[in-house]
């Protein structure tokens, strides 16, 4: 048992489908500013896994006149919907 002033590790490493990585994605983007901050770290490790999928599957993004986002598969899936804040500043880009 660890004592009170001893250090925890560093690093951690958590084994996730992607269903779970977007659902704790989901969960830290609706949390209180406190939780944001103190996952903030994880959150963009998720985003990181996130757009290297998207890459992998050959997932195209356009950001449409009306601010919404077109996502668009390898197979021609396409969702229209409001895109996320970190997807905006990665589009503006």
């Amino acid at each position: 048992m660890r004592k009170m002033n001893e250090e925890l590790p560093r690093n951690l490493v958590l084994r996730l489908n992607a269903w779970e990585a977007g659902v704790l994605m989901g969960y830290i983007m609706q949390g209180e500013d406190e939780t944001k901050v103190a996952l903030r770290a994880v959150f963009e490790q998720l985003v990181d896994m996130k757009r290297q999928l998207e890459r992998e599957a050959g997932v195209k993004k356009e950001l449409l006149p009306n601010g919404l986002l077109r996502v668009t598969d390898a197979r021609g899936n396409t969702i229209i919907r409001a895109p996320y804040d970190w997807e905006k500043e990665e589009l503006v880009k």
